[in-house]
């Protein structure tokens, strides 16, 4: 039977699927299904590899549903950037992780959301909290790599691809790619690792540590980010900073302090707004936001 929603990742031909496999109409490649989920993967480098079984170790461990107020916040910000809920639709999250979280609280608000990742058990983790949620109607996963999306020419009416970029070798075939399947007027959000020399100096040891450990190739300057965007046919709009010391004191607190986890804790929602004032600044800011637009 015909496999809605995507194509070949080699060649964007329609494909056909038992519970089993899914071949391309046109090209005759073969993927494997798990479960209902398609597995549309072509070559793998070392780094996608080592990224899938760190990932999938990861990702294994999720068992429930949990929408932390740091994750809900963050979501809200992209969904007002992307103008989702004014008909930007359909919504793509490449590299959306276990948890699922941006496709499912897209689905709530009544927007259809696709997502897709490399990782079997993150995707098999999402879908089933889709499922839990009620949600399942209006999403959709699929496994993939981001440099070859299994999505059709300017199909998508929003994206977002949140620490992505930082984990591939070629961040720009990427983008690239995340560009091809967007409308025109369509809205990007890409959220990066913000350049060393902007972070502050006391955590970049902590911060080499963690790039080493989870795989991250680089980090990015605004600059560079946009000239990265504009190479492959999208236009900056918008660009913000995240991350600020007052989060990571945030995150900190967080840890020790338990009702500071509640989603009504006035202290956590007040230095979230404290970063959210500094959001132009990126003197101190450990994330660099951008949004782009599809022009044509």
């Amino acid at each position: 039977m015909p496999l809605p929603g995507v194509v070949c990742p080699r060649c964007h031909g329609a494909l056909v699927a038992d519970s089993e496999s899914a071949s391309c109409t046109a090209c005759g490649a073969q993927y494997p299904v798990v479960d209902g989920v398609p597995m549309l993967v072509t070559a793998l480098s070392p780094q996608h590899l080592h990224q899938r079984e760190y990932f999938d170790a990861e990702f294994s461990g999720y068992d429930e549903y949990v929408i932390e107020n740091w994750r809900l916040s963050f979501i809200e910000r992209i969904f007002t950037a992307l103008r989702l809920v004014d008909g930007y639709e359909p919504y793509l999250d490449v590299g959306v992780g276990g948890s699922g979280a941006t496709v499912i609280e897209a689905g709530r608000r009544g927007v259809s959301a696709l997502g897709c990742d490399l990782s079997m058990p993150g995707i098999l983790r999402a879908r089933d909290f889709a499922r839990r949620e009620g949600v399942d109607e209006r999403c959709s996963f699929a496994v993939c790599a981001a440099e070859k999306l299994p999505y059709e020419d300017r199909s998508m009416g929003s994206a977002s691809a949140v620490a992505l970029l930082e984990h591939l070798d070629d961040d720009r075939a990427a983008l690239a790619e995340i560009a091809r399947v967007m409308k025109p007027g369509a809205r990007v959000w890409i959220t990066v690792p913000h350049t060393f020399r902007h972070i502050p100096p006391p955590l970049w040891p902590v911060y080499w540590w963690h790039d080493r450990r989870i795989g991250h190739k680089r980090h990015y300057s605004a600059r560079r980010l946009w000239a990265l965007g504009t190479e492959v046919g999208l236009q900056p709009v918008r660009t913000t900073y995240s991350g600020h010391p007052v989060k990571v004191a945030q995150v900190g607190l967080g840890l020790f302090v338990r009702s500071m986890r509640r989603s009504s804790s006035r202290l956590w929602w007040t230095l979230e707004r404290l970063d959210r004032r500094a959001e132009s600044r990126p003197l101190g800011a450990l994330q660099l936001n951008v949004v782009f637009e599809r022009r044509t």
